[in-house]
């Protein structure tokens, strides 16, 4: 049975999010079970997002010089390939760089993919970028289950073997690609530089800003929750649960996304989830006992997923059309670049003066809480977005 080309998206988004959720969450725990430090491991998480704020605003560019297609064939067999070296002893040196060459490949693929999917919904818009990457969010909730099995099973180098795995079904099934859909024609020469200095706005540095300081304190969830939900007693089957969860909470927001924009509007929805964000670290921080932590999860369609689609609707309404995608850059280089290398950091210094990520997660949201002041006083309200 031949595959649609949205149904071959959603299985790509499906695998790739699997990837991100076998790894992402638990990566610090894999690093502190090999006796790394608390600074190191704020090293070694920081690379990606390195990687991504360096990538970010060029790989788009290659891949319309590639096309889409061989992108995702390349991107995937490398990133597979680095996985499977993660798995090995190596020592802090090599770690950084298996590390470094994970990170320059698996960066590529989300935006490719986005990429792709936004040709899909101009050609057919009866779907929604958010009717399509639901789907990573189910791969996301099942390789949580899954996952927290296979680790108390095994051990924590499992997530590489999961990873890699799931990346090499992303290079046979982008095999598949058709030709004539893997890129889009330019009519004009890009020019980086002059991108910046026609887009960025004040309200556009507002934002930014927002989702930078938002990352910075939000990483913690990301990046150690496992190592929270330990030191509460919480077993690898049930650390993997909890991430099932989160993923699950996603499909909703993303499915109903743009009804809600539409109900609240999108300033009312950029404050709310913000608010949800301060909320959950709140609650994360009262919280000693692992099976209380999972109600919290809830809360992550909301304080994720759709503040995700808020800030990428928003950021397209500030941005005039032919500056898009070097605007979704930004956003995605001041979210998962430079504000998860700050939250990396930050978290490993405080996790190295043995402060309990509990109480970081209290820091953190008097972060957050004093964004969403700040954002109700800064950002207005976008009608429609810029045509030129």
């Amino acid at each position: 049975m031949r595959l649609t080309e949205v149904n071959r998206l959603r299985l790509l988004y499906f695998l790739i999010l699997s990837c991100t959720a076998s790894w992402l969450p638990l990566f610090a725990d894999n690093l502190k079970s090999r006796g790394l430090s608390g600074i190191q491991i704020g090293i070694i998480l920081s690379v990606t997002p390195i990687s991504m704020f360096l990538v970010q605003p060029f790989v788009g560019m290659l891949a319309d010089r590639w096309g889409f297609r061989r992108s995702m064939m390349v991107y995937s067999l490398m990133a597979t390939i680095a996985f499977f070296l993660l798995q090995l002893d190596a020592s802090f040196g090599m770690l950084v760089v298996m590390t470094v060459f994970m990170s320059v490949f698996y960066n590529g693929l989300q935006p490719v993919m986005d990429s792709l999917t936004l040709q899909l919904t101009q050609r057919d818009p009866t779907f929604s970028y958010g009717s399509v990457r639901l789907a990573g969010a189910a791969g996301w909730a099942v390789t949580g289950i899954v996952i927290g099995y296979f680790i108390d099973a095994l051990d924590t180098r499992v997530i590489f073997l999961y990873s890699g795995a799931s990346l090499l079904l992303v290079f046979f099934l982008s095999i598949t690609i058709p030709h004539e859909y893997t890129k889009e024609k330019s009519t004009e020469e890009f020019s980086f530089g002059s991108a910046l200095r026609e887009i960025v706005t004040p309200s556009l540095l507002v934002i930014l800003m927002a989702f930078f300081l938002v990352s910075a304190a939000a990483t913690t969830i990301w990046n150690f929750y496992s190592i929270y939900m330990k030191e509460n007693g919480a077993s690898a089957s049930l650390v993997g649960f909890g991430l099932s969860l989160q993923g699950l909470c996603e499909i909703p927001f993303f499915y109903f996304s743009d009804a809600i924009i539409r109900r609240i509007g999108l300033r009312n929805t950029l404050l709310l989830t913000t608010a949800a964000t301060a909320l959950r670290l709140l609650l994360y921080s009262l919280v000693h006992v692992p099976e209380m932590a999972l109600p919290i999860e809830i809360l992550h369609g909301l304080s994720w997923s759709l503040f995700w689609v808020a800030g990428v609707e928003y950021t397209n309404r500030l941005v005039a059309v032919r500056w898009r995608a070097t605007g979704q850059s930004l956003l995605y280089a001041a979210y998962f670049g430079i504000g998860q290398i700050t939250g990396n950091f930050w978290t490993g210094f405080l996790y190295d003066q043995h402060m309990p990520i509990a109480s970081i997660f209290f820091l953190n949201f008097f972060v957050v809480a004093l964004i969403v002041v700040l954002l109700a006083f800064t950002v207005k309200s976008v009608q429609r977005p810029a045509t030129s």
